[in-house]
């Protein structure tokens, strides 16, 4: 009797346990659009956010302020001087409230009339481009805050695997403007997952979902079938530690191998669980944005009720879990109604998008949303 208790305590032992949090809104506004606008990032020293719209000739950058109010809007893609070429993949405010954009071929600095300051070309051995969405620009200092300007150069939620034989083995690739230097860390060998994959989902470990802290100078790393976050030193390029995730749904992590067959799909439309985007947040505080697999029952259905459903773009199926910087704090925390994150914000605050699918509106409508430890 004694060694069946002593299993059981034991085995609850074995079960992390997690504290509860809640989102909790804080703040609302719209931005008056009938074109989509997508929010990538915020300066709280000039209380202004970064977007974009697509329009018919391009997109269009945006500067919004807390009312929703567009105070800057412009079309920058085109052969003028003060233009970019080719598609754009990232944005960022710079540490002095200026624009930071990149492209497969330059990252260009803008002010806030969006007038060009400057313009860097920069090499990379894969040449990713992203449509319909954008990053937000991976840079930091490295040497000290004001020296070695360096960023990533291939956007988080790319694939950089190549099957002609010629990928690399390191997910990230880092540019340093300053010693015009290119170098790559992150090999995939450091991945647990690396040994349960087989042939047939090589590829899946180059998709890489990332967020940086540009204060510590670290990146913190998944891929989007992983069941950890690993922290690698943007500096010195050392692997400082790996934590694990517990999904509350990912059912294919637990199987020992691996293969695509384990995976659901509708033809190339991906029906399973992924990790979809990581945010570092102030105060060590990481925020990963998983989606859960939709049975494929329940999929047919949607898809017959509407032909434009996408299983990714479903608030219902996207679920947040919080790390400490150490470890996981959280268990699965629903979405907002109809809430698709955005951004991390300073306070433990969270931005996101608001879309109704089967409401249309004149408008486009942001919450800000507070994490509340019960």
């Amino acid at each position: 009797m004694k060694s069946c208790l002593l299993i059981i305590l034991l085995l609850l032992m074995a079960v992390p346990t997690y504290s509860q949090y809640k989102l909790s809104k804080i703040d609302e506004f719209k931005i008056n659009s009938l074109l989509d606008v997508d929010i990538v990032d915020y300066s709280p020293k000039n209380k202004l956010y970064l977007g974009f719209m697509n329009s018919s000739e391009g997109d269009r950058i945006l500067l919004i302020n807390k009312k929703g109010e567009i105070i800057a809007n412009k079309n920058l893609k085109g052969q003028e001087p003060n233009q970019y070429v080719s598609n754009l993949n990232a944005m960022t405010f710079s540490k002095d409230g200026d624009i930071w954009l990149q492209t497969v071929t330059h990252i260009l600095l803008y002010d806030q009339m969006l007038v060009q300051k400057k313009r860097i070309p920069y090499p990379s051995s894969v040449k990713m481009q992203i449509y319909g969405r954008k990053e937000a620009f991976p840079y930091f200092y490295k040497d000290s805050p004001e020296s070695g300007f360096s960023f990533i150069t291939n956007p988080s939620g790319t694939n950089s695997y190549m099957p002609n034989g010629k990928t690399n083995s390191d997910l990230i690739e880092v540019y340093n403007t300053e010693i015009d230097e290119l170098h790559r860390i992150a090999p995939i060998a450091d991945r647990s997952i690396y040994g349960k994959l087989d042939n047939s989902l090589v590829s899946s470990l180059y998709f890489i979902v990332y967020s940086i802290n540009k204060n510590s100078r670290k990146v913190f790393l998944t891929t989007r079938l992983d069941d950890e976050i690993t922290v690698y030193n943007l500096e010195t390029g050392k692997l400082e530690s790996k934590i694990k995730i517990n999904h509350g749904d990912f059912k294919v992590l637990k199987l020992n191998t691996i293969a695509s067959k384990d995976l659901s799909s509708d033809g190339r439309e991906s029906l399973g669980a992924r990790n979809h985007k990581v945010f570092s947040m102030d105060n060590d505080l990481i925020v990963l944005d998983y989606i859960k697999e939709i049975p494929y029952g329940i999929y047919e259905i949607k898809k017959a009720d509407d032909p434009s459903y996408q299983h990714m773009q479903d608030a219902d199926y996207h679920k947040l879990i919080l790390f400490d910087g150490n470890r996981q704090v959280s268990e699965d925390i629903p979405m907002p109604t109809n809430g698709h994150l955005m951004l991390g914000l300073l306070d433990d605050q969270l931005l996101f998008k608001i879309v109704d699918p089967d409401v249309e509106e004149d408008f486009i409508r942001y919450q800000v949303f507070k994490l509340v430890k019960e």
